[in-house]
């Protein structure tokens, strides 16, 4: 089976490769606090919310939409609060609520100890 190309001439495959090979560079260069496995374990699932879409000029614009938000972070124009937009549901991002969750008091107890 042939890998999908759309209509611009764009493989939607090699964008899955792209983003795979730059999320550690991303992650680290970013200082975000997300591992690379939860970071791919996040790209492949976006990747996977698409796949029965079928209609040509929606993959063409999912694919530009991606491109352009890789190229936005490879070259600083989104910072790293617009990173975590996307992972806001890893163990990381989890705990750190659950730490901002706690009251004061919860926190000066826990100090105490």
């Amino acid at each position: 089976m042939r890998p999908f190309t759309t209509s611009s001439g764009i493989n939607a495959e090699y964008g899955y490769r792209d983003f795979y090979r730059e999320l550690d560079w991303t992650c680290r260069s970013h200082l975000l606090d997300v591992t690379i496995a939860d970071a791919r374990r996040k790209l492949k699932s976006e990747f996977l919310k698409h796949r029965n879409v079928t209609d040509v000029r929606v993959i063409d614009m999912l694919v530009v939409k991606g491109r352009m938000s890789l190229e936005e972070f490879h070259h600083f124009w989104a910072q790293s609060y617009n990173a975590y937009a996307y992972f806001d549901d890893t163990e990381t991002q989890k705990r750190i609520v659950k730490e901002k969750d706690a009251t004061f008091l919860d926190k000066f107890y826990k100090s105490s100890n």
